[in-house]
């Protein structure tokens, strides 16, 4: 499987001693076992891995189009791409921020690309994703001392409003957005 803009690896745990992990990110990763092009591409043959895994990536790439093609180029035909990207988020630069998605916009970017959406689902619904950026809004504002029982606080908040979201709700106006989408497997490879 790759892991397309690695950054630290937070999930190559996750995967068990018989998956091959393959990390790709921008220069100067050296956690990054392949080393992305200036135009994001990875410098891997086509039908290369069952799986791509991008976690928090889309938003950041200039053009997700053609990230998003690059995942399908680099899937065998019958492989998935397990992708989170922002939905309702602040901004944050690494090294530039250049989206946000609804859930009908990043369906239409992933069809586009030539995938099939398998499932979609959302992350924190409208209520708790505002308590989230509320808390990291203000707790830089708490005294050093006060900051682990506000954010117990906050959080028994954030869950407890967060049960009150139906699964549509939350893809409809979601922090996070998770889709797991396939490459059509009655494709002839090149």
């Amino acid at each position: 499987m790759l892991d397309y803009g690695c950054a630290t690896q937070p999930y190559r745990g996750l995967f068990g001693p018989g998956i091959e992990y393959v990390g790709a990110d921008i220069a100067g990763n050296p956690l990054a076992q392949v080393e992305l092009s200036e135009e994001g591409d990875v410098p891997l043959p086509d039908s290369s891995f069952d799986m791509v895994l991008s976690t928090q990536v889309l938003e950041h790439v200039v053009e997700p189009a053609r990230y998003l093609s690059e995942c399908r180029r680099l899937l065998k035909p019958g492989g998935s791409l397990v992708l989170t990207t922002h939905g309702i988020m602040y901004y944050h630069p690494d090294p530039e921020d250049y989206w946000r998605w609804t859930s009908a916009g990043l369906a239409k970017v992933v069809k586009d690309a030539g995938l099939h959406v398998a499932e979609m689902r959302g992350v924190m619904g409208l209520a708790s994703a505002a308590l989230q950026l509320l808390q990291w809004a203000t707790l830089g504002h708490v005294p050093r001392r006060a900051r682990r029982p506000y954010t117990i606080v906050m959080q028994r908040l954030i869950a407890a409003s967060d049960r009150r979201h139906s699964d549509e709700s939350r893809l409809h106006n979601a922090l996070v957005l998770g889709v797991c989408a396939v490459r059509p497997a009655d494709e002839v490879q090149p």
